[in-house]
């Protein structure tokens, strides 16, 4: 009788300090780097950090141009002073990866990259888009008088087209290529005024 009380003891305190031992974890706490900090992440997926710095790079390549900074005076003083006015396009996901949205985010940091420099006049189609309307959709309710799209009126089409793309390669030896490419084209000539690659190689 004594043995299996002590045997029943110590299966029940087992038991307990099982559950004891097994409480739910909560969620893990956030820790933030340094804005400068690499984010390497894993070699088979590229990072923001991966896609912003060669922004980054490629924006710094592209303002040492000589050729680029040759056809941006040309454009202003044909429009008699004013810097040339240009659009980011897409920047096409050249991989198998499902990567779209981070390349989207990518566009809006091209387009902050180039408002920044301060030598363009910088448009948002999708945000002109909702503006229309959104003066459209007041107007249409009678909340607003419509002075406002009048005075919106036309815009000046845009000089030049930025567009781009992002490629992934898989090498030998658990290697893995990156390359984003941008490409600043002419709207009124059809021709690509400045062009560059920046690769990221990852193991």
């Amino acid at each position: 009788m004594m043995k299996k009380c002590v045997a029943e003891f110590v299966l029940t305190t087992a038991i307990v300090g099982g559950m004891v031992g097994c409480t739910t974890k909560g969620p893990k706490e956030a820790q933030y780097v340094e804005p400068t900090e690499i984010v390497s992440g894993v070699p088979e997926q590229p990072t923001m950090y991966d896609l912003d710095s060669s922004v980054e790079m490629l924006m710094e390549k592209m303002l040492a141009s000589p050729l680029f900074s040759k056809s941006c005076d040309e454009v202003k003083a044909a429009k008699n002073g004013r810097p040339p006015v240009v659009v980011v396009g897409n920047i096409a996901n050249k991989t198998t990866e499902r990567i779209q949205g981070r390349l989207d985010a990518v566009g809006d940091t091209v387009r902050s990259a180039l408002f920044t420099t301060g030598l363009f006049e910088v448009k948002d189609d999708a945000a002109t888009g909702a503006i229309i309307a959104r003066m459209s959709d007041n107007i249409d309710l009678g909340l607003e008088d419509g002075s406002l799209a009048r005075a919106f009126g036309k815009h000046a089409t845009p000089d030049f087209l930025m567009l781009g793309d992002f490629r992934h390669f898989a090498d030998a030896g658990g290697v893995h290529t990156y390359r984003l490419r941008l490409a600043i084209h002419s709207l009124r000539t059809g021709k690509v005024v400045w062009e560059g690659t920046q690769t990221k190689v990852k193991l």
